[in-house]
């Protein structure tokens, strides 16, 4: 029970975290399980070629792994947590072949190491705190389209469908989080031991939910071990104590297996970084987001942009990005638009993937230009006016102009490229049905890695005096501008 009580605090304390990532928190705190996350910041890291400060936390869970063993899989992980309560609810009992694959949470470990160093990221696909967080994100508080539902979901059903098999059996065989904890844990000083030879009665190996417990070499593999002490309270004989220990569980990796896993990302690199489609046109990255390589790399899908998202404007990609691009955020503009107070999508980033940007640096990024299709808009084709776009507009962007067509003269809209950032509250609000006859594409956008998007040559494009409203000679007759 106590380590119920455990799990549960944490568990708590995740979900907390998910409740307060909102875009009326004033909060911090809400990246500190990715923070904690050490296969996040190793796998991150290698890719960017960028040394992530933020993430030095992790180095405290790498110490308390060489100290006391798998502590972080056994009472921290969300992840393992369902899992737990899945397995209790299935009742499952350990089944004992299925050890014969707790070598592959290595190689998927490795897999993941050697993709980063050729710039591919897919720490995404196995990473269990990312999983929970995308889970949370996408179903528990489900955005616009149905698919997202189904898309923070199916990971998760992925991972507790393997429960059928065997008790933790994601995390025995293919967690490379938990490989890279067993590979330190292995290490630790602390660890359950056998203090006399075991009388093979097997309670304590039945009760294991990771199958570290060998009774015929009287052996419990530190590796395994999530120091869930089930073995130590299940013994009548008390022979199995947490103990300090020099010695080192072994290692069991076969060669076979590693040039599996070396030429599995040699298939898998060019695959995801040179077979994919276009780009489409129509992808609009959040303000502040990196260069689109860079982007790629650095964003771990964990759907928290969107989330925090006011307008819900922030998707998730499918295949708009490519194959490398999935699950990456987009901005779907007739959903909602990008409110021009709003940065919170850079502040949640927990990789900056998206630059955290002072509210007046995200007015100057500009993500794209909103085009007017003349044959779907009203003012224009139906001869009727309307100018929502242009009241709507945060920057002032969209003229209304006298224009007389077949003898009618009726302000219309018109866009001003130059001074349009592309945020797509013109396309939310657009009241034509379907498609909206203003749209924003990606045409001029404007990605940094490093320095101010604000310019001179921005700052007098935004003057007053360079707006419509302020120039006499635009102004159609009959309007008093003085």
């Amino acid at each position: 029970m106590p380590r119920w009580g455990i799990q549960l605090s944490f568990l708590f304390i995740f979900i907390l975290c998910f409740l307060q990532t909102k875009y009326s928190s004033t909060q911090s705190f809400q990246n500190i399980f990715l923070k904690y996350d050490p296969l996040v910041f190793i796998i991150t890291s290698i890719v960017s070629s960028t040394l992530l400060i933020s993430f030095l936390f992790s180095f405290s869970l790498i110490i308390i792994s060489l100290l006391f063993g798998r502590i972080f899989c056994g009472y921290i992980c969300p992840l393992g947590t369902f899992i737990d309560i899945f397995d209790l609810i299935l009742h499952k009992k350990n089944k004992f072949f299925s050890n014969l694959l707790k070598n592959t949470k290595y190689f998927l470990f490795l897999f993941l190491i050697v993709n980063s160093i050729f710039g591919i990221s897919l720490v995404y696909l196995f990473d269990p705190i990312v999983i929970s967080e995308r889970f949370f994100n996408l179903t528990l508080y489900p955005l616009h389209k149905s698919n997202d539902i189904f898309i923070g979901l199916v990971s998760l059903i992925i991972v507790l469908a393997l429960s059928f098999i065997d008790t933790r059996f994601w995390c025995r065989n293919f967690c490379p989080l938990g490989g890279l904890f067993a590979l330190l844990s292995k290490l630790s000083l602390f660890k359950f031991s056998f203090i006399k030879d075991c009388r093979k009665c097997k309670i304590c190996k039945n009760v294991c939910p990771t199958g570290a417990i060998d009774t015929e070499n009287s052996s419990i593999d530190a590796g395994e071990c999530i120091s869930c002490f089930r073995c130590q309270n299940e013994c009548n004989l008390g022979l199995i104590k947490y103990k300090k220990s020099l010695l080192s569980s072994p290692f069991n990796l076969e060669r076979r297996a590693f040039m599996t896993s070396v030429g599995a990302s040699i298939i898998t690199i060019p695959l995801l970084k040179y077979i994919s489609p276009k780009i489409s046109i129509k992808l609009i990255r959040p303000p502040g987001a990196l260069p689109e390589t860079d982007f790629l790399k650095t964003c771990i899908r964990c759907a928290k942009c969107m989330k925090i998202c006011p307008t819900k404007g922030l998707q998730p990609t499918l295949m708009e990005a490519g194959i490398n691009g999935m699950l990456t955020p987009m901005l779907v503009s007739r959903i909602g638009g990008c409110e021009k107070d709003c940065t919170g999508c850079g502040k949640i980033c927990p990789t900056s993937a998206i630059r955290n940007l002072s509210q007046e640096e995200k007015t100057y990024a500009k993500i794209g230009t909103a085009v007017i299709d003349e044959k779907r808009c009203i003012a224009w084709a139906e001869q009727k006016t309307c100018l929502i776009c242009d009241e709507a507009c945060p920057y002032n962007a969209i003229d209304s102009v006298a224009r007389t067509i077949d003898n009618i003269s009726l302000l219309r809209p018109t866009v001003r490229k130059d001074i349009c950032m592309g945020c797509g509250i013109c396309e939310s609000r657009c009241p034509v049905k379907g498609d909206s006859a203003i749209q924003i594409f990606s045409i001029g956008e404007e990605r940094r890695k490093y320095g101010s998007y604000i310019t001179k040559e921005k700052s007098l494009l935004k003057k007053p005096e360079n707006t419509f409203e302020n120039s006499p000679e635009n102004i159609p007759s009959g309007f008093i501008t003085q």
